[in-house]
Order: C-alpha cells, then sequence, then structure tokens
C-alpha cells in the first residue's frame, strides 16, 4: 500500500473508532421511550459489528504488519505512525473531548518508532519518539494502576517510563544537552526530566523511590536556576517550569500522603509549598489559565498539614469549606478536582476506626454527591479521569449504617459510566435467583455445606438467606470490572493480550473490594470464581479452586447465569447475534461436567425452569432496559431542568 493510500487507512480508522465510542454510548434523546432507546442500541451495536469488522482487516492488513517488521521505517511512513499515534491518545470530536480513542494501539506504535529512531541514531528524532513514548507509557500506567491485584501489569508501563526517563536525565549532562542541535528537543529533554517523576505517583510505601523522586525534582529546581541552562535556552518558559515543578512537589503528598514520605521529606515538600504559595500570589494573572490551578491552595494546605505546619481541625476546615462551596454542575479539569479529589482527600483524612455522628453525615452527603456527580457528567470525555480517582474512593470505602451500602454504591456508579455492565449485573442477579429457587425445591442437598447449613432441615429454614444470598452475590459478581470499564469499552477491534490479560483481573478485584466490607465479604467468593469451571481445569483465574468453596452451588448457579445472559443478549452488550435459550442450552449440555455443573441440565430438564428463566431473557431483560433508562433519563432531566 502506498503512503497515501495508507494515510487514508489510518484516517478512516480513527473516524471509525470514534464513531464506535458514540455508537456504544449514545446519549438519552428528548422525546425517548424506553423502548425508543433499546432500538438504537440494538442498531447501534448492529452498526458497531461493520465497522468493527473493517478496522480488523486494516489492522491485521497494514497496521501490525508494519509494526511487527524490522529494519528501518521510511519517513514518511514514520510522520503518518506519528501522526496516528497522536489522534488515538487524544482526539478532539465534534462535540465531544475524548480523552483517548485506543490507548494501547497508541503504545504499540509510539513503541515501534522509538525502535526504530534508536536504530537510525538521529538524536533529536529519538528525543521525539522517547516524549511519545513516555506518554504512552503514563497513560497505560494510570490505566493498569486501578487493578491493585495485579499490580505487574501496571508495573511493566512504571518500570519502561521510569528508564525513558532516566534517559532524559542523561540527556541533561551539559555537554550532551548543548550538542542537540534543536532548542524545540531540548525543550522536550527539560519537561521529560521533570514529568518522569510522575511515574514514582503510586510508589505507596518505598522509601526508596520517594526519595529518588524528590531528589529529580530538586536536580530541577537548581537546572532551574542554573546559568547555562538559561544561556542554552533563552526562550524557554522557566517560569511556567519552575511552576510545574513546584507543583510536582507538592502532588507527591496527594490523599495525605498515601505514598508514606518520611517526616524530612514532609518538611522539605512543605517547604516547596511556601514558595509555590508566593509563585501563585506573584503570577496569578499568568497561572489563571492553567488547568487545576483553584485546587493548587487544597495541595499547599495539605503540605503544611503534613508537615505539623497546620493542625487537623484547621486543614478538615479548609477541605470542608471548599467541599460545600463547590460547583456541582462544574465537569472542567478545575470542577472535577473540588467533585471527586476533594472529597477522596477528606475521606481519607477521617478516622475510619473512630466515626463520629458528624463524621457519619459528612461520609453520607459525600457519598450521595459522588453518585450524582457521575451521573450528571459528560459520558466519553472524562472517563479516564473518573475511573482513576472512583477506584480509590471505593477502594477505601467507608461503609456505615445510616449512609449508602458499599453494593449499591458501586453498581450506580457502574451504571453511570458503562450501563450494558450493570443491566448485565441485574440479569445474572435474577438468572441466579430463579435457578436458586427452583434448585431449592428439586434438589436442597445442593446447598448443604453453605455457613451454617449441615441438614436438609437447614435447607429449608434458610430457604430466604440462600435466595438472599444467591441474588446479591450474582449481582455483586462484576464488581471488579469498575477499575477497567475503559477495556470493556474496547469494541472497534480485537482485543490484544495484555487487554484479555486485564479483563482477566476483574474476579480477584471484585473479590479483594468486596472482602473489604461486613455487609458484602461473603460475596467474594463467587466474584472470584465465576469464570471458574466447574472442574477447576478450565477458566480464570487459574490458581484458585471453586470446588473448595461452600458457596459452590452458588458459584456454579452464576457462572450459567453470567454466560447465559452474554450469550443471549441481543441489546447493548454485544454486536454478535444473540442466542436463543434453546441455543443456550445445547453448550450447557455439551460442557455437562467440564465447564458446567452436570445437575445443571437436569435442572432445566424441569419445563417451570426452562419457562421461569425465558421469561427473565425475555420479558425481564425488557424490564431491566426500560428501568434503567427511566434511571438515566431521570438523571438527565433533572440537570437540564
Amino acid at each position: 500500500m502506498d503512503i497515501t493510500a495508507l494515510k487514508e487507512a489510518f484516517h478512516q480508522y480513527t473516524e471509525r473508532m470514534m464513531q464506535i465510542r458514540l455508537l456504544s454510548s449514545p446519549l438519552i434523546q428528548k422525546d425517548d421511550t424506553a423502548s425508543d432507546y433499546s432500538r438504537r442500541l440494538r442498531n447501534n451495536f448492529r452498526r458497531i459489528g461493520q465497522l468493527a469488522s473493517i478496522n480488523r482487516k486494516m489492522l491485521d492488513e497494514d497496521l501490525y504488519p508494519l509494526l511487527e517488521s524490522s529494519g528501518p521505517i521510511d519517513d514518511n511512513l514514520t510522520a503518518e505512525l506519528e501522526e496516528l499515534a497522536e489522534t488515538l491518545l487524544t482526539v478532539a470530536g465534534a462535540s465531544d473531548d475524548f480523552e483517548n480513542l485506543d490507548l494501547p494501539i497508541t503504545s504499540l506504535i509510539s513503541e515501534r518508532l522509538l525502535n526504530d529512531a534508536v536504530e537510525k541514531k538521529d538524536i533529536c528524532n529519538r528525543i521525539r519518539m522517547m516524549d511519545a513514548e513516555l506518554n504512552a507509557c503514563y497513560s497505560m500506567m494510570n490505566m493498569t494502576q486501578r487493578i491493585t491485584t495485579h499490580p505487574q501489569l501496571a508495573g511493566v508501563y512504571k518500570d519502561k517510563g521510569i528508564s525513558i526517563g532516566y534517559e532524559f536525565l542523561k540527556l541533561l549532562d551539559k555537554e550532551v544537552f548543548i550538542s542537540i542541535p534543536d532548542t524545540e528537543c531540548r525543550g522536550i529533554v527539560l519537561t521529560n526530566a521533570r514529568f518522569m517523576t510522575s511515574f514514582y505517583e503510586r510508589s505507596s510505601g518505598n522509601e526508596l523511590e520517594n526519595e529518588k523522586n524528590l531528589e529529580i525534582l530538586d536536580m530541577m529546581m537548581e537546572i532551574a536556576d542554573d546559568p547555562f541552562y538559561l544561556e542554552a535556552m533563552p526562550d524557554f518558559d522557566w517560569q511556567y517550569f519552575r511552576f510545574r515543578v513546584l507543583e510536582y512537589y507538592l502532588q507527591c503528598t496527594d490523599i495525605f500522603n498515601e505514598r508514606g514520605f518520611s517526616a524530612a521529606a514532609l518538611s522539605h515538600i512543605a517547604d516547596q509549598a511556601e514558595k509555590m504559595e508566593a509563585f501563585c500570589r506573584d503570577e496569578k494573572e499568568a497561572l489563571s489559565d492553567i488547568p487545576g490551578i483553584d485546587f493548587m491552595f487544597i495541595n499547599i494546605a495539605r503540605s503544611r498539614c503534613l508537615a505539623g505546619r497546620m493542625s487537623k481541625v484547621v486543614y478538615r476546615g479548609i477541605l470542608l469549606d471548599a467541599y460545600y462551596s463547590r460547583n456541582k454542575e462544574d465537569y472542567d479539569t478545575d470542577g472535577s478536582y473540588f467533585n471527586v479529589l476533594l472529597p477522596l482527600e477528606i475521606l481519607r483524612l477521617l478516622d475510619r476506626n473512630n466515626i463520629t455522628a458528624a463524621d457519619a453525615l459528612l461520609i453520607k452527603d459525600i457519598y450521595t454527591g459522588l453518585t450524582a456527580y457521575l451521573f450528571h457528567a459528560p459520558s466519553t470525555g472524562t472517563l479516564t479521569f473518573f475511573l482513576e480517582f472512583f477506584s480509590r474512593i471505593i477502594e477505601y470505602y467507608i461503609e456505615i449504617p445510616s449512609g449508602v451500602g458499599f453494593e449499591d454504591f458501586v453498581l450506580q456508579c457502574i451504571a453511570a459510566v458503562h450501563p450494558p455492565t450493570y443491566i448485565h449485573s441485574r440479569m445474572v442477579g435474577q438468572i441466579t435467583e430463579r435457578l436458586c429457587y427452583h434448585l431449592l425445591k428439586i434438589n436442597p442437598e445442593r446447598f448443604i455445606g453453605m455457613p451454617g447449613i449441615k441438614t436438609i432441615e437447614d435447607v429449608n429454614r434458610h430457604n430466604e438467606s440462600i435466595l438472599n444470598y444467591a441474588y446479591h452475590s450474582a449481582v455483586c459478581h462484576d464488581i471488579g470490572k469498575i477499575a477497567i470499564i475503559d477495556t470493556i469499552f474496547v469494541y472497534g477491534r480485537r482485543l490484544l493480550d495484555m487487554e484479555f490479560d486485564i479483563i482477566k483481573s476483574h474476579p480477584k478485584m471484585g473479590a479483594k473490594l468486596l472482602s473489604t466490607h461486613e455487609s458484602t465479604s461473603a460475596y467474594a467468593d463467587v466474584a472470584l470464581m465465576h469464570h471458574r469451571w466447574f472442574n477447576d481445569k478450565g477458566g480464570y483465574p487459574s490458581d484458585s479452586k471453586s470446588a473448595e468453596s461452600p458457596y459452590k452451588t452458588i458459584i456454579d448457579l452464576v457462572l450459567c447465569a453470567d454466560c447465559m445472559d452474554a450469550a443471549t443478549d441481543t441489546i447493548g452488550r454485544s454486536y454478535s447475534s444473540g442466542k436463543t435459550l434453546n441455543d443456550y442450552m445445547k453448550e450447557l449440555d455439551a460442557g455437562a461436567g467440564t465447564r458446567y455443573a452436570p445437575w445443571l441440565t437436569e435442572l432445566f430438564s424441569h419445563p417451570e425452569v426452562a419457562a421461569d428463566v425465558e421469561y427473565i431473557l425475555t420479558e425481564g431483560r425488557k424490564r431491566n432496559y426500560e428501568e434503567t433508562y427511566n434511571l438515566l433519563k431521570a438523571v438527565q432531566d433533572k440537570a437540564n431542568m
């Protein structure tokens, strides 16, 4: 393919990816009914299937062979690959600003271009490619570090980013730096030598990395005052550079020193906070348009508090004043800081082992405000930001009897960011509850071995609690997906191997989240093993054994319900043609004894069981879509009042 045709193929790919993103998350229109919305979703996903087929062909025939090739890449082709990577990383649409369209593909392209630049031994080209790769690595690290059960996923990008960062630091050697012929490239070196410290953001408890972080920032401040660099870069914006270095110091202690900096380090950071306050005061007008500048006084106050220069009482007062005076309808960067990051700061400041009445009311208000903000937020443009901070809010959730329950809060978050996953969770809950209801009548001994149940009489006495457990554990089975929604959004092509690894992380992530709260801890086994085969010889995670769980029967029911809903949904989860219940029953029979529990075939042989499940898959699914539509419509209508 010639360069002109390839350029057009790349352009069309980005256009299709943007169209797919819009099709997969359609806004509710003013005169919509639930039926209209469901019909549009169904038609949209059919169209997504057509677009994805074209994308797969382009990737398989044009892009992947280029990325997998050896030897130098033609300069014209390099330019087109650069443009494609940049467009997929950040693209502005006509009505929405997407943070990225296809981050993993961007990462593959930037890695290949960097390898090519190293081989060509062109210093300026290598610097530009290092810049692109550093940005891609940082974005990939942010996407994967939410998956706290699998730190190795983020670790790959963190280590790669730090390695590239040290290459930028080497380029600051005065003899090397002055030999760089292009001042623009020198600016890239300065910027990224500072930016590389961002890869230490989640180094919780790592004293060595904390020290290295501050050491590099100290070096950047020295460079900003060094006559050599000032003379070498007379047109560089050194004031902005100093501001960013000071900002990075203060961000080290985000979420009330989550990273665990030492007392000496906190004192050093507080010294920088004093400089930042003076800087913001003196340069107020020049800094007014910088995203996040309005939040800076929170960072300054936190740094002072952590260094013992301000009491926690005063700091809490500053946080609460800012929280209650925030603009609840501001979805720009500053608004997101005050509506999402600020509540996280407040929650981390609380002593969860000593919650006062005032704390309890505050906690309830915060969680109610967070869900309202998330439901009202634009559906496409700020997803990555919300996932980053909401995943941490969920991880640190403080559950109180009079507040919002953990299960309800996470499900509401899922409903806001990806309604199809929310509907799927409800469907799996309802199917599981029905199967459990009939199994209790037909084969009650299956439940012997559950906690507190040793005999048939125990089963009969605890029918209601067994059904309640079956429903709620099934509804919670995919809670771990809240951390990986942006990967679930990948409808436009086949998943890469690393994306499959991300998808397969959600059972452990869900189990971890559920196990931290008394109200949901009993559901952890179901979340952990709902993709594990009946015979424990397939599925994932491979290091779990469902046969060892007292909830084995419920796990097998949820596995069945999960696969059944995924296979038969034709409305809003897949662009493939949904199967009928009879089609799925053939799959169930074929997998009896391996993937599925063999007694499920006997259970479905009872006409009343098949009839109930058929009703849920048809009328029940319509009702779930209708209720979810009404929930989203009510939120949207309220926002437009």
